[in-house]
């Protein structure tokens, strides 16, 4: 392919500026606009006279149709090449389809590509009537995926606005990976519960703070916990975790009203496991037991009792064989706490005793409590006991458990208990008294 014809003058136009020329070819246009495509012909005795504007047929191969066009001849760098010609209105060639056209001047020359490619109201992509479009952002490297900002269908014809806040300065938002196809971001106001579903939320610097709601862990059959690191690295952590209450049951933890900022430590209970001692509820309760001796007998009452050693360590008060009663009176001082279950609170005891030789002919217990006030009749008040004492003889010593019917704490000021022991011994009845060991709770707090 080559330049098969070539104007350059015609009468009554030399010296007329511009020039023009005429160029018959069958180059490509491709062809005809590569710099010093003149070149040849120059050096084969054409002449151009700049300006020139050069009237130039093009072919997209050897058997089509000729184009014709109006190009500029220019002479630039020891070549001799045509260019586009620059005129109000015209579009610099060639252009790549598919691509914006912009204005790259004020006299309406079109282009593309542009650096910036500016709309002084809106951008649209894609049309309201079902039409989808969107806006795509690639980067610096080829095959490394793109950037875009598309619609999907709302509820409604609805339209989502997203705007910055007021910026002090400049800034850059980074979106995450979602670490999945598809995710959520999280948003500062909204109707609706937000949830990571999988993954962790993490703050490098900074609070989590819940301005006027709740700070949640896990959801209903999904556990959660608060974990709270301490300022030095291996130091273990304080961790706030929920247990199955048994039912849909809340615990809440909270402050009571403070004269002051206090800091509130845990102890080290010293073992893998403990509890909290409470002071309302059974779990500020603790089960205590505590043996009242015969040295804290008020009177064995009728008949000869006398300190026995049965063996060593072993003491009893032994009544010395006649056929007559005895009544054994064992004062009990509880710990009085003068408020609703607080204190002391009786809850049973064991008789410990030994029959021998030949049964009692009867044997009872009571429990009253006794309470006292200034100038005022001492205060006797029966307490029920469910218990059924032995009368029979045997080898060893009897245990028996008294429990009192409607256990109770004792918040009443100047009392105490007193159990009284009724033993009606037969003539040769061998009688012991070991001593009671009292089960009773007490109260923390």
């Amino acid at each position: 392919m080559a330049i098969l014809n070539i104007v350059t003058s015609q009468t009554g136009l030399v010296g007329v500026l511009p020039s023009l020329a005429y160029i018959d070819t069958n180059d490509t246009e491709a062809a005809v606009l590569a710099t010093g495509y003149l070149n040849k012909a120059v050096e084969q005795g054409y002449q151009f006279s700049i300006p020139c504007l050069a009237a130039i047929s093009t072919r997209t191969s050897p058997n089509a149709v000729p184009a014709v066009g109006w190009y500029e001849i220019v002479h630039s760098g020891g070549n001799w090449s045509v260019v586009p010609p620059v005129a109000p209105g015209s579009v610099v060639l060639p252009t790549i389809a598919n691509h914006i056209a912009t204005f790259t001047d004020t006299v309406g020359t079109i282009s593309e590509d542009p650096t910036i490619a500016i709309t002084g109201h809106n951008l649209q992509a894609g049309l309201a009537t079902g039409t989808s479009g969107y806006i795509a952002s690639m980067p610096g490297t080829a095959a490394r995926g793109s950037l875009r900002l598309a619609a999907a269908n709302s509820a409604g014809d609805t339209v989502t606005t997203i705007t910055n806040a007021s910026m002090a300065a400049a800034r850059t938002f980074t979106i995450p990976d979602g670490g999945q196809s598809a995710s959520n971001f999280i948003i500062s106001d909204s109707a609706t519960t937000q949830t990571i579903a999988t993954g962790s939320l993490a703050l490098t610097l900074g609070n989590l703070s819940a301005l006027a709601g709740n700070v949640s862990a896990g959801s209903d059959a999904h556990a959660g916990t608060l974990i709270s690191f301490p300022s030095t690295t291996a130091n273990g952590s304080l961790i706030i975790s929920a247990l199955n209450a048994g039912g849909a049951f809340n615990t809440t933890v909270r402050n009571s009203v403070m004269g002051q900022s206090s800091v509130i430590s845990i102890p080290d209970p010293g073992a893998a496991t403990a509890n909290f001692l409470l002071d309302t509820g059974a779990s500020n309760i603790i089960a205590e037991q505590q043996f009242v001796g015969i040295s804290n007998v008020l009177t064995f009452g009728t008949g000869t009792w006398t300190v026995t050693r049965i063996a060593e360590g072993n003491y009893v008060s032994r009544h010395t064989a006649a056929d007559e009663t005895s009544i054994i009176a064992i004062d009990i001082t509880p710990i009085i706490r003068v408020a609703a279950s607080k204190g002391f609170r009786l809850d049973s005891f064991d008789y410990i005793y030994s029959i021998g030789t030949l049964a009692m002919d009867a044997h009872t217990l009571t429990l009253d409590m006794i309470a006292y006030a200034d100038n005022v009749a001492v205060s006797v008040t029966s307490v029920p006991v469910t218990a059924t004492l032995a009368t029979a003889t045997q080898a060893n010593p009897y245990v028996t458990n008294c429990t009192v019917t409607t256990p109770a704490f004792d918040v009443t000021a100047d009392s105490k208990y007193v159990i009284e022991i009724t033993a009606n011994n037969a003539a040769t009845t061998d009688f012991d008294f070991y001593g009671i060991m009292l089960r009773f709770s007490q109260t923390i707090g």
